[in-house]
């Protein structure tokens, strides 16, 4: 091969590759993984997984806003320290003004029975965003005043029976709100882990020998 023609496709080369790991490099953020678990305690059959008759359904719902539009509702919060802050709290107007003034990045639902087999009761659901999202993210890393936040929406049910007739059947709204910042310094951003969103439902049997649980956060 010419030399010259070698040196130029080899230059070719590693601009495409200077590019490539630049691109690379600027996205902050381009997926999501959501995981959704339901445990039993002080073991599966206690709570009645056992039973074919036992069941779990769960709808999602996933928002991108920004934590200084959850301030102005009173979703979130900064602290006397800076760090911004989103208190559990399931509040349907307040749900509603969020769905409202935000962007769905993806919704869904399973439903799982047979809950004897532990893979029936994990579910995990790997979200890529769209090419606007991730340029949000990253925009976000030039901007301080900017704080891209995940909102997950999460509507779920369960039902089981466990061999001595204690019976649990239970409906369970909860949100969680993840800003990507946590706080700022000198112009230096703490970031939370968004990446990976989860909800572990526990449902547990008591010393009387009844079923209760959920109550569980979006963490």
């Amino acid at each position: 091969m010419n030399r010259k023609l070698f040196l130029i496709l080899t230059a070719i080369f590693l601009f495409s590759v200077s590019i490539f790991a630049q691109t690379a490099q600027e996205n902050l953020l381009d997926k999501v993984e959501l995981k959704f678990s339901l445990n039993g305690e002080p073991t599966a059959a206690d709570v009645g997984f056992d039973n074919p008759k036992s069941s779990w359904k769960l709808k999602y719902e996933l928002y991108l806003t920004d934590f200084a539009e959850l301030e102005k509702i009173g979703r979130c919060k900064k602290d006397e320290l800076g760090k911004h802050i989103c208190l559990p709290n399931y509040d349907k107007k307040l749900n509603k003004k969020i769905r409202k003034n935000s962007i769905k990045i993806k919704k869904g639902s399973f439903i799982r029975k047979s809950l004897s087999n532990e893979a029936n009761r994990e579910v995990i659901i790997p979200v890529n965003l769209l090419p606007e999202i991730i340029e949000t993210f990253n925009q976000a890393v030039k901007v301080p005043e900017k704080n891209p936040t995940l909102v997950l929406f999460v509507n779920t049910k369960a039902s089981t029976k466990n061999s001595a007739k204690a019976q649990f059947k239970k409906k369970y709204s909860t949100s969680g709100v993840n800003p990507l910042k946590s706080s700022m310094s000198n112009e230096n951003f703490e970031y939370w882990n968004i990446k990976n969103l989860s909800l572990n439902l526990t449902i547990y049997k008591r010393e009387d020998g009844q079923l209760k649980g959920f109550n569980n956060l979006i963490h």
